[in-house]
């Protein structure tokens, strides 16, 4: 068996790792603290910066709080996009969770925020002329059971269907 000597060639060729930064703050501190982790992304050679992903926090009971959240987040893409020539694609938006009892009557529903979302991006992406990224909005734990183990009278919550 022979070896080739340029084998420690393909362990240089991988392919770029999709990386999304995660925004703790929406405040100017945390702005600035995400700025200074996309420009480290962004230098990084094996790692290709694919968008953010944010938190809503769990008192959200006002769609303008939505928009100040997304404005924010769009902003800090547009600047990825001036800075560094990069668009960035993807926003991931997480409902905070508040472990308090009755803290989920505080939050908008989800249909609510869902159009709260969506108009927010809509203007956000129109003001800074940015292309509207996908969005993924994370609601809460999946509900997960093994087929054999399900109930068939159960209730899905996220539709309010029965379960089959």
């Amino acid at each position: 068996m022979t070896m080739r000597r340029d084998h420690h060639l393909f362990g240089h060729m991988q392919r770029k790792q999709n990386v999304l930064v995660r925004l703790t703050s929406t405040g100017d501190d945390g702005i600035r603290a995400a700025t200074e982790e996309l420009t480290r992304v962004i230098e990084q050679p094996h790692l290709q910066l694919v968008g953010l992903c944010g938190t809503l926090e769990p008192d959200i009971t006002d769609a303008h709080l939505v928009d100040t959240v997304v404005s924010r987040m769009i902003g800090l893409m547009e600047q990825v996009r001036r800075d560094h020539g990069v668009i960035l694609t993807e926003l991931i938006l997480e409902e905070g969770h508040d472990p308090s009892p009755g803290a989920g009557a505080r939050l908008l529903h989800h249909d609510e925020l869902i159009a709260a979302i969506d108009e927010a991006l809509d203007e956000a992406c129109a003001r800074n002329r940015f292309p509207r990224p996908s969005i993924t909005l994370v609601t809460g734990p999946a509900v997960v059971a093994h087929p054999a183990e399900h109930d068939r009278s159960a209730v899905n919550p996220r539709q309010g269907e029965p379960i089959s």
